[in-house]
């Protein structure tokens, strides 16, 4: 998730942020001024979807989020990760790496972030959505258990 910690991926940070990352942290840093503004310019309709990490979890960031009128995806513990999503950050991670210096702060790291994904290729979006049915495949496969994906 692109709001969780400033970051695309938790392993090397955009962004650098101080201390652990809490659910007043979440709430305040990212949620309050980029998330929901963001979720509730897409429209009634849209839905936030987390991996279910404590901070996205924490009951204030749930008391925030329902009283923002923020739809959220219920997401069993555990589950597999079938979501090509996690591709699609990925490769956004490495464009805005490779072709940007270090932010500055939320707002420029959110400036490249939407350059970034407006550049992004059609093709990549085809691909990732073509490979669902291989994903599932699969998941069953294995049964649940861990995928190449």
């Amino acid at each position: 998730m692109v709001w969780g910690a400033f970051s695309l991926h938790h392993r090397t940070p955009l962004f650098h942020v101080q201390g652990n990352l809490t659910g007043l942290r979440y709430r305040d840093e990212i949620l309050r001024s980029l998330a929901v503004p963001t979720l509730q310019q897409m429209g009634s309709q849209t839905v936030d979807q987390d991996d279910n990490a404590r901070p996205y979890r924490a009951r204030v960031v749930n008391d925030f989020l329902q009283q923002s009128g923020v739809n959220r995806m219920e997401w069993p513990a555990c589950s597999p990760d079938l979501n090509p999503i996690e591709n699609l950050w990925d490769e956004l991670d490495r464009k805005v790496r490779s072709n940007h210096p270090p932010p500055r702060d939320v707002q420029h790291l959110y400036q490249m972030l939407q350059a970034e994904w407006q550049a992004l290729p059609q093709r990549i979006f085809t691909t990732l959505v073509n490979s669902m049915r291989t994903r599932c495949v699969e998941c069953q496969n294995s049964q649940g258990g861990y995928t190449h994906y």
